[in-house]
């Protein structure tokens, strides 16, 4: 009886942190994958794409996939009792008991070339292992579904059977309703890998590799609507604080007043952008502008309580040259100022 991966809780195909867990690209004519080996054609439609959660770094899809595969297949099949709902599990789905994977058929459909073919239907929870937040708020996600070889006879150093993308270009890849709100669809690709799991599973049997093929669905948010919500009110505040120093130095206490406002403002606005993002061990490129922001209100704060000390301070026929100074200093921040804004955020979006 085949060893099936099966027997691993189903909840396998998440990140678990194992260090010894790989995946690596098929490139054709490396050592990963020979002449020899057996190709299980896969096609994928995916229907619906909806309730994505940067948050959680979750997704939901529904759609359909299938298999074709050839004779040598089919006879280990036959032989180890394998089922055509065996031959490939969904390894980034978050609760393998909400999801449902349904074959059109009770068995596989012979197709020319002694070949054979299943349809599925599958509707889950998926989760993103990769989640690049770097430029938001004008990210690229890629919300995958990764299909692997299960059984264990199929695994490359045993059957060595590869998955392989359905190249027909008659077959659309996304459905109509395969959008999410505020993102658009870039690309719909392909990526082929072994799997290594760096375990055996407390079987006598090495540590095997598996063929993995991830169907990847690119998308961007829409950059005139980014700019809006989240770019525009940041601008706002920081043209409202380079303008105060455009007040008059007598209005101390008026001017005191701007850049200690602009500051809560700005944390509020940056709140607001976290709430939707998870936790990042980086910074993102919206990030960098705030963090810019609060230096500069900070800065300007401090500015303006040197200059209402230097004005109280002067006697009276020195006012005038208090007021002439204090109006160089704010010149001189201004510039400096809206020059470091673009130079922060062209570094930012390089980082």
């Amino acid at each position: 009886m085949v060893a099936l991966k099966a027997v691993v809780p189903p909840e396998r195909g998440l990140p678990t942190g194992l260090v010894h867990e790989e995946s690596r690209l098929v490139n054709p004519g490396t050592e990963l994958v020979d002449s020899n080996a057996i190709g299980i054609e896969v096609g994928t439609f995916i229907e619906n794409l909806h309730s994505l959660s940067l948050r959680q770094r979750i997704f939901n899809a529904e759609g359909f996939y299938w298999l074709e595969w050839p004779r040598q297949v089919q006879n280990l099949m036959e032989a180890k009792g394998i089922t055509p709902l065996q031959l490939v599990e969904i390894t980034n789905q978050v609760n393998s008991s909400s999801a449902l994977i349904q074959p059109d058929a009770a068995a596989p459909v012979a197709r020319p070339g002694d070949r054979f073919y299943q349809l599925f239907r599958f509707s889950t929870s998926l989760y993103i292992p990769d989640v690049d937040l770097r430029r938001s708020p004008f990210e690229r996600l890629v919300l995958p579904l990764v299909l692997e070889v299960v059984p264990d006879a199929l695994a490359r150093q045993l059957g060595n059977v590869v998955l392989v993308p359905d190249t027909d270009s008659g077959n659309s890849k996304v459905g109509s309703y395969a959008s999410i709100n505020g993102y658009d669809i870039e690309s719909v690709r392909s990526v082929s890998s072994l799997h290594s799991y760096g375990t055996n599973w407390g079987l006598d049997q090495g540590d095997l590799d598996y063929s993995r093929l991830s169907v990847q669905v690119v998308m961007r948010g829409d950059p005139f609507s980014s700019f809006v919500t989240w770019i525009l009110p940041l601008l706002i505040v920081m043209l409202i604080v380079l303008l105060a120093p455009l007040l008059d130095g007598e209005l101390g206490e008026i001017r005191l007043a701007i850049p200690s406002t602009a500051l809560l403002t700005l944390i509020f606005l940056q709140q607001s952008y976290k709430a939707e993002l998870p936790s990042l061990s980086y910074l993102t490129f919206l990030d960098y502008l705030y963090a810019y922001s609060y230096i500069v209100a900070l800065v300007l704060f401090v500015f303006f309580l040197w200059g209402s000390n230097v004005y109280a301070t002067s006697l009276d026929h020195q006012k005038g040259d208090a007021l002439k100074k204090i109006n160089s200093v704010d010149k001189i921040f201004q510039l400096s100022a809206l020059t470091g804004f673009f130079v922060v955020a062209i570094l930012a979006w390089l980082v």
